[in-house]
């Protein structure tokens, strides 16, 4: 393996960590938050791997989009961000940099997906939330004595 693949390589491996780790901070959230998508990670995983695979591909595409300057720079200019040119560059060389975009990119892609009506109306989106359990508390009202006693 020559000095570019390998450095290709550690900046793809930089780049998916910062995805992951995108990924479990979501999942974190839809796991302990009011409205749950799932009771655990693995759980979380397996209701959300389609709309996780999705945006994989598209974070991994915008990501590649840095390997061919002309194409991403050209990008920037026409929306207007010709100045930022340069960091394509920095984002293919450093690992860190990598990271923070990988992390960046597929929050804005999860942004994009959920809330962008174009993208919105054919994308798969993130799963509803689970339904609420309804559980009977024993000790509740309704579970006490019918003679006015208390427990």
């Amino acid at each position: 393996m020559n000095a570019l693949t390998a450095h290709l390589l550690w900046m793809w491996v930089w780049f998916a960590v910062g995805v992951v780790l995108y990924w479990a901070k979501r999942a974190y959230y839809s796991i302990t938050g009011p409205n749950p998508l799932a009771t655990g990670y693995l759980q979380f995983f397996q209701r959300a791997f389609v709309p996780l695979m999705v945006r994989a591909a598209i974070d991994s595409m915008i990501f590649w989009m840095c390997f061919t300057p002309q194409l991403l720079s050209g990008g920037l200019t026409y929306i207007g961000w010709a100045n930022f040119g340069w960091v394509v560059s920095i984002v293919t060389k450093f690992a860190p940099c990598a990271f923070f975009f990988g992390h960046t990119v597929d929050s804005i892609v999860d942004l994009a997906i959920s809330k962008v009506p174009f993208f919105s109306g054919f994308l798969p989106q993130m799963p509803a939330p689970l339904q609420p359990v309804v559980s009977q508390n024993p000790m509740s009202k309704s579970a006490q004595p019918s003679n006015g006693t208390t427990l």
